[in-house]
Parts: C-alpha cells; sequence; structure tokens
C-alpha cells in the first residue's frame, strides 16, 4: 500500500500552484464544501457541491479521486446520468469516481458527494485530525479533486472546528461563528489543504509567520528572518503585478516533502539544517508563487521544480556569497550523475527528483550562461509571468529571444546527459 503512495504523492507534494499561472474562472471546477470535524474519531463528515465547466469534460465524463477512507453515502446531480466508484489503479488506498453527464449543452455541470471516515495517519506525510488539531494535504485526499491531477478548482470550504483552534490555509477566512470558519480561496489549485492547531507556537517577522512543532524558537524566529528577507528580495525581483504579500510557514514534525499554495507553505521539519541551507529550502518554496504549474504528472513538470531551485540558488548567492552557491551547484551535479534526461519531445513520463532538483538547475544555469544575464533575466520575466505549462513554450521562447540556433542547443541539452567532468 505504501509503496504506491510514495510513487504518486512524492511526485505530487514537491509541487506547488503559482498565482502566476492565473486562467478565465470558466476553466475551473467550483467547490461549495461543508465539513465538520470530529477529533475524537479522527475523521470528518462532509458535504462537496462541485460545479464543472463542460468544458473540462472528456466525452461528457470527469473522474474525482478520494480516499477510501472516506465512506460515500450519496452523489446526485441534475444531469448526472451515471456514476461509478471503484479502486484508483495509480493510488490503489483511494477511490476513483466517475461522474458521466448528460448531454445537455450545458456551460457547467453540478454534482453533490456526501461522505464521511477518518484520516489515514499511517501513509505518511504527516496527515491527521485529533484533538490537538489537524494537516491535511493532497495526499489525504480527504477533499475530491480532478484525478488527471493538473484540473484546478477555486472555491469555499466552510469548517466546523473547535472553537480555540488557530486555522491556516490558503485563500482568506471569515469566522461566521464560534466554531465555524469560512475560507475562500481564489487562487486555482488542483487541491483543498489546511493545518490547524489548539495553542500553536507562532514567530513573526514583519509579513512573514512561522508556525512551528519541535524547532526551538530561535531556530522559528531565524526562519521567520530568512522568509521575510527573500520575500522581499523576490517581490522586488518578480512582477508587480504578482506580489505575494504574506507567508505563512508551517514547519511540522513529519515526513515528506514540502509543498506551497500560495502564502500557504507546509515544510518538514526534517528537511531543516544549515542557515545557509535553510535560507534556500524557505526561498525555493516562496518562490513556488512565481513557477507556472504543470501537470503533476507530466514530463513538463522539471520547469517548476528546476526553475524554482534556479531562483532560491540566485537568492542564496546574493545573501551568502559565491561560496555558498557552489556548495548548491555542487549538490546538483551530485543529484545529476547517472541521470539520462531532462525532457524529451517524446518521452512523457514525469521527471524524478534528481532532474527536478539536479539536473534542471544546471540546464538552466548553462542556459544562463549562455545567452548572458540580460536575456536569461528577460525569459525569467517572461516565464514568471505567464501561464508556461509546457516545454515546447519554453524553447520556442527561447528561439524568440536568442535565435533558432540557441533554441536547438538547449533542446538538445535537455535530451541528454550531463557531461563527467
Amino acid at each position: 500500500m505504501k509503496k504506491h503512495f510514495y510513487v504518486v504523492l512524492f511526485a505530487l507534494l514537491l509541487g506547488t500552484l503559482s498565482s502566476a499561472s492565473a486562467q478565465p474562472a470558466n476553466r475551473y471546477v467550483q467547490y461549495d464544501s461543508k465539513i465538520t470535524f470530529k477529533p475524537d474519531e479522527a475523521g470528518i463528515s462532509a458535504d462537496v457541491t462541485l460545479v464543472i465547466p463542460t468544458s473540462l469534460l472528456q466525452n461528457q465524463q470527469l473522474t474525482l479521486l478520494l480516499s477510501k477512507q472516506q465512506s460515500i453515502s450519496h452523489i446526485s446531480g441534475t444531469q448526472l446520468k451515471s456514476y461509478a466508484i471503484e479502486t484508483s489503479t495509480r493510488v490503489p488506498p483511494w477511490n476513483l469516481i466517475t461522474l458521466n453527464f448528460e448531454d445537455t449543452q450545458q456551460p457547467s455541470y453540478s454534482v453533490n458527494l456526501k461522505y464521511a471516515g477518518s484520516i489515514d495517519e499511517t501513509a505518511g506525510h504527516g496527515n491527521y485530525i485529533n484533538k490537538q488539531g489537524a494537516h491535511l494535504s493532497i495526499d489525504s485526499a480527504w477533499h475530491p479533486f480532478v484525478a488527471d491531477f493538473a484540473t484546478k478548482m477555486t472555491g469555499k470550504v466552510q469548517l466546523t472546528v473547535p472553537t480555540d483552534w488557530a486555522l491556516f490555509s490558503p485563500g482568506h477566512q471569515q469566522r461566521r461563528t464560534a466554531d465555524s470558519r469560512l475560507v475562500i480561496n481564489d487562487m486555482p489549485a488542483i487541491d483543498v489543504v489546511l493545518f490547524a492547531q489548539r495553542a500553536p507556537q507562532i514567530k513573526t517577522v514583519n509579513n512573514v509567520e512561522v508556525i512551528y512543532q519541535g524547532i526551538t524558537s530561535t531556530k522559528a524566529q531565524r526562519l521567520a528572518d530568512d522568509g521575510s528577507q527573500c520575500l522581499t528580495a523576490l517581490n522586488a525581483n518578480m512582477s508587480s503585478d504578482n506580489q505575494l504579500a504574506r507567508a505563512h510557514l508551517i514547519v511540522l514534525e513529519r515526513n515528506g516533502p514540502s509543498f506551497a499554495r500560495g502564502h500557504y507553505i507546509s515544510m518538514s521539519k526534517a528537511s531543516l539544517s544549515t542557515r545557509q541551507a535553510d535560507y534556500q529550502y524557505v526561498c525555493h518554496e516562496l518562490a513556488h508563487h512565481w513557477t507556472p504549474f504543470a501537470n503533476a504528472m507530466s514530463h513538463d513538470y522539471w520547469m517548476m521544480e528546476s526553475f524554482a531551485e534556479y531562483i532560491s540558488a540566485q537568492q542564496l548567492k546574493r545573501r551568502f556569497g559565491e561560496h555558498a552557491y557552489q556548495q548548491v551547484a555542487e549538490r546538483w551535479q551530485q543529484l545529476a550523475k547517472g541521470v539520462g534526461f531532462v525532457w524529451r519531445a517524446n518521452t512523457p513520463e514525469r521527471a524524478s527528483h534528481r532532474v527536478n532538483y539536479g539536473l534542471g538547475p544546471l540546464r538552466l544555469t548553462q542556459l544562463a550562461n549562455r545567452i548572458g544575464n540580460k536575456k536569461f533575466a528577460q525569459l525569467l520575466a517572461w516565464y514568471t509571468a505567464n501561464d508556461v505549462t509546457e516545454t515546447e513554450q519554453l524553447l520556442n521562447k527561447i528561439g524568440e529571444i536568442t535565435s533558432a540556433t540557441t533554441q536547438a542547443w538547449f533542446t538538445k541539452q535537455l535530451g541528454q546527459r550531463e557531461r563527467k567532468k
């Protein structure tokens, strides 16, 4: 069971969604969810309504994923012709819910799901609900999402939670009653995530809060300072139309990689180390606000992670100097050893961790060295301000900014191994 989880979830949780990848609202699934937390049962009960644009249907069909820990009691929709629930072959601990709609030429279709169950706390990555709080991310599959791991959603969730829980999430919140919160998220994301804690420990520097477990207050204060410095620098260097006003860095005692959803960043205590490494770690997650989200299971996913790695390394160099940067470059070289390629047009499989965090940023560095800082800055400004989800888009822009020769050279570089030095 865990094997299947880690194959898919390692690929997903490293990713983030960027507000740089905004699209017209009618391209998103809209959710309106009512969730009641049951801390005594480590579970929830849920009433979820999804409005699905017709443009997202394939043959009048859409498939969703939801954890098998959740027992579905009801599925309905005015134009819903039929549905099927079966085990997902991609992630066996999850159910695949296939919805078949009548072809009525409507602009959208609505479906309602009611379910209840517990959270699988044994699957890794630190998902839980207990009397002290909750952490829910995509790998808990606690809220339905589209099974292609690419279709984005926006919406609102009404949460019934203990009155003394502090709640952190993407989007913004309204407190309706003592035990009811409304979370409204206009930033497109493939999932619904949140963290809640009774009497959380928090350190704040300017516009960055660190909510933490298992680290010292001194360490948390340093992370808040790191986050504030890097966020200020990124806002100054990135598009003025896409600023990130604040950030919540949530450091938990959990397994698994970090993930970012706008200002909401969930981090693992186990990934923290030296001051310089932590600074790059924080900058990498913050940089994801500007790296467009590509399909999490496609061969284009490398861009999002490799650009964030490149950007964060440049921020590290500005603050800590060339020696610190060279240490990162050496780590990239180590990860890149034996890796066949970053991207090939005829190979659709998603790139590995060693590509995303090693060979990919090395290739971007080689491109920067070839075309010069001014043209690479132009390329980076374009990439971080647009919905660049396919590698061909990047290659075409390189050709436009530089030449067909450089475009062909970089295409070749992406498709081959790193040369031994």
